[in-house]
């Protein structure tokens, strides 16, 4: 997907959005707010912002494995590019691993594929354990008996998927004997085995916990004081929901699955929507505006930006 295609797609869901927020503020009532609110999402936008800090870590704990390194910055902006891909483009997370092996391509000798498909499974693998998780230790009690007995009847499998990925992703290396030969002469010098050991669990976790922190952060600004255990299964839920093909970033339907989610915990739509829309912004459209920032640094200080500029002289 060119460049261009990515700015109007970015665009035209910016106005598309910005049109839906004004309706819903002048069609659904909106929570008191506390008296802080405002310093309290800062704090929400430093928390997620932060989480990819975490996320970049664990990439670079990634490229180490393979023998190579990568400064603790650099992988921070390829975490920030993998974010904004991972946003802006319909499946983008199937394309998050290309992101973050794009961002550091100048900076390793090697490949960083494998641990680019590493970091994200990695991630994916932690989502699903904690929405498992989380709606086994806070049972939905909502006025949707239908949602919530689903959510249960799913979440024993949820977590069990996950806890599969996590602890079985230390077997990557094999995997790339059956794929084709084209697609594995590319990937195969940095498809290696990498248990999943203290140090990544460390980096996977504290990535998850400061965004699920994010999202409390932004419910208690609008005075929706989520348990420890609804804030994590409300997070990882609709991330995983949105991570399903369809929209950018899953626009719109990450939102839906949110509101589900929170009505089956017995927050209704008309107090929930507006809270939801408030940490989208800065969930999606802070970390995808950061991403635009990084991915341009990032092309500007390549090879290929060299070798145009020079040619332009």
């Amino acid at each position: 997907m060119s460049p261009k295609r990515v700015f109007w797609i970015a665009g035209i869901a910016a106005v598309l959005y910005a049109g839906f927020g004004y309706w819903v503020v002048n069609n659904f009532d909106i929570p008191p707010l506390r008296g802080a609110a405002i310093f309290i999402v800062i704090l929400a936008a430093i928390a997620e912002i932060g989480g990819k800090w975490f996320f970049g870590l664990l990439f670079r704990e990634s490229i180490q494995r393979t023998g190579s390194d990568v400064a603790p910055w650099i992988a921070f902006k390829a975490a920030l590019v993998g974010a904004g891909v991972a946003r802006l483009i319909p499946a983008g997370g199937a394309i998050t691993p290309v992101a973050l092996s794009w961002a550091v391509r100048d900076q390793t000798d090697d490949g960083t594929a494998g641990p680019g498909i590493r970091t994200v499974l990695l991630n994916y693998a932690g989502l699903l354990m904690m929405a498992g998780a989380g709606l086994l230790l806070e049972r939905p009690r909502g006025t949707i008996p239908v949602f919530s007995t689903s959510l249960l009847v799913i979440a024993p499998i949820i977590l069990a998927i996950g806890g599969l990925l996590m602890f079985g992703s230390g077997r990557l290396g094999s995997i790339s004997r059956y794929l084709p030969q084209f697609i594995r002469r590319r990937i195969e010098a940095s498809m290696v085995n990498h248990p999943p050991r203290w140090e990544s669990q460390l980096y996977v976790w504290t990535r998850l916990a400061l965004e699920v922190t994010a999202l409390w952060l932004v419910m208690a600004a609008f005075n929706i004081d989520l348990s420890v255990f609804e804030a994590v299964a409300i997070f990882a839920a609709s991330q995983l929901i949105g991570g399903l093909p369809g929209t950018p970033g899953g626009l719109g339907i990450a939102e839906f699955g949110m509101g589900v989610v929170m009505a089956a915990y017995g927050y209704p739509a008309r107090i929930a929507v507006a809270p939801i829309l408030v940490y989208r912004v800065v969930n999606y459209w802070l970390p995808a505006g950061f991403s635009l920032l990084a991915g341009g640094s990032t092309f500007l200080a390549s090879e290929e930006a060299k070798a145009a500029a020079a040619e332009a002289e």
